[in-house]
């Protein structure tokens, strides 16, 4: 008889917990990543996903569970790596958050779950066969991949970090209202992916490319702060990693950031929304994201 009472009890706090979520959408998000030398392409990496994002009435909760995954890369030989980790990646978006008053994410409520999904998957990850074919080469490297792993899985906050750089949580969860009034534009900072360790960071400009009643256009413009940079370290790294392939001297380090969100008024959430990344050294290498979403019927 006890254990039916507890049984009961666990339905209800799970049927309470259901009913939380009652802003519901479905999106399909897909992005392309492109690597330039010059103007040849030497990398590319076409990703779609498909979610289902559940919110509270009050905006201070969040549930996104990814439903479909499918690739294409080029060169093909690194899709072994992607296939290695795609069941790590459903466990990974499959998260509950509190959410901040600014809708940027404040706690990974089912972060205890995802770890321990993460320590299930690493017998799995040490057997696969792109981790042994890294293992054949370098095993430190090999080594290095499980390591990384669990900096990301085994503290909230890292894993919050890796949450706030994929597009489809940084175009959700983001201060982004161009209403409100601020005393000074916000800053976003995070490291190159041209340069190694190289902190960046960008001045954000909101502004309302247009309203009315039913819906409201946003764009986010990111300024990129030079005097934060030193150009000589640049200028070195380049010389080592890019000058002997490409051959061309260092020239001018650029970033663009872009990001534009049509919200529904009604519904409460984002209907689609675009996000455009360049970073590059002007004429000589470029990393391009281009990232593009739409709801779809739940």
């Amino acid at each position: 008889m006890e254990e039916k009472n507890e049984e009961e009890k666990r339905k209800a706090v799970e049927e309470s917990a259901e009913s939380e979520f009652t802003q519901k959408s479905r999106y399909r998000c897909e992005q392309f990543n492109t690597t330039k030398l010059e103007d040849r392409v030497t990398f590319h990496c076409n990703t779609k996903k498909e979610y289902t994002v559940e919110q509270n009435s009050l905006n201070t909760k969040a549930r996104v569970k990814l439903k479909e995954y499918l690739y294409k890369i080029n060169p093909e030989n690194l899709a072994l790596a992607l296939e290695a980790v795609k069941e790590l990646e459903f466990d990974k978006e499959n998260a509950t958050f509190d959410l901040n008053d600014d809708n940027t994410i404040k706690k990974i409520v089912n972060f205890s779950q995802i770890k321990e999904k993460w320590e299930l998957f690493k017998p799995k990850l040490a057997a696969s066969e792109f981790y042994r074919q890294v293992e054949k080469i370098n095993s430190k490297a090999a080594e290095d991949i499980i390591k990384g792993g669990a900096i990301e899985f085994e503290n909230e906050s890292n894993l919050r970090k890796t949450y706030d750089k994929s597009l489809l949580y940084h175009v959700l969860f983001n201060d982004y209202n161009a209403h409100k009034k601020r005393i000074k534009n916000p800053i976003l900072k995070f490291t190159s992916q041209i340069f190694v360790n190289i902190p960046v960071e960008l001045e954000l400009q909101h502004s309302i490319i247009k309203e009315d009643d039913y819906f409201v256009e946003y764009r986010t413009v990111g300024k990129l702060l030079r005097e934060k940079i030193d150009n000589s370290i640049l200028e070195d790294q380049y010389n080592q990693f890019y000058k002997p392939i490409i051959e061309y001297s260092f020239s001018e380090y650029n970033y663009d950031y872009r990001v534009r969100r049509m919200f529904d008024k009604q519904k409460g959430s984002i209907v689609n929304a675009s996000v455009l990344i360049k970073e590059e050294v002007k004429n000589n290498y470029q990393n391009i994201t281009q990232f593009d979403l739409k709801q779809i019927d739940y």
